[in-house]
């Protein structure tokens, strides 16, 4: 033996002229532990920050459904006719009929005739609310006969509700129609109530 202190079996050889040559057990399970605490939250904000742009990029394709939804509504008020039609039972029907402020009916033109191209034909149209979903339906023919069924598409989901209202030419609004007899649409008013964008309300003047 040489007379020198045995070493301990966690610390590397004392260095006089330099300190200590190495690191304890110790202060490298605090640097592995600090490593694993960044590591941990470098996880978590990127996690954070996937979860916030798969969030903003859902809100924004619903937006946008929501926009397109409008506009099909507002495409179609803006060729509102005043044609009547016929019931499958032969009863006349008013061109524009709203049934409670839940369900609108109405004859609309701008249609390109299938014989016709310099020509345009009506349709009859109708918007409402079924299972959440809100609702374009049509028909092929504008007087109905029995067994005829609506052609029906869903163009938005997690509506919890569907209001319209028609203001008349005397600025009295309506849940109901037609009324008197004569009586005119100055616009109609759609109000939707969505799961993640809350109330969207929107006036739609008629033509002429």
């Amino acid at each position: 033996m040489n007379g020198s202190a045995p070493l301990g079996p966690f610390r590397t050889p004392f260095n006089p002229a330099g300190g200590q040559s190495g690191i304890t057990l110790l202060e490298l399970l605090v640097v592995v532990a600090v490593f694993a605490i960044m590591s941990a939250t470098a996880y978590s904000s990127l996690q954070s920050s996937l979860k916030a742009e798969e969030n903003f990029d859902r809100s924004m394709k619903e937006l946008e459904t929501v926009q397109m939804s409008l506009a099909i509504f507002q495409r179609d008020i803006m060729q509102l006719s005043p044609r009547t039609v016929r019931d499958a039972l032969g009863d006349s029907e008013s061109a524009v009929v709203l049934l409670n402020g839940q369900e609108l009916l109405f004859t609309r033109g701008g249609n390109f005739s299938s014989m016709k191209l310099d020509q345009t034909e009506l349709t009859r149209v109708a918007w409402s609310l079924r299972d959440e979903q809100l609702i374009r339906s049509y028909w092929h023919r504008l007087d109905s006969t029995q067994g005829d069924q609506p052609l029906s598409a869903s163009l938005l989901g997690n509506v919890g509700n569907l209001q319209i209202r028609v203001l008349d030419q005397n600025g009295i609004w309506h849940l109901d129609w037609p009324k008197a007899a004569g009586a005119k649409i100055r616009a109609l008013e759609l109000t939707l109530e969505l799961e993640d964008w809350g109330e969207i309300r929107r006036l739609f003047p008629t033509p002429g």
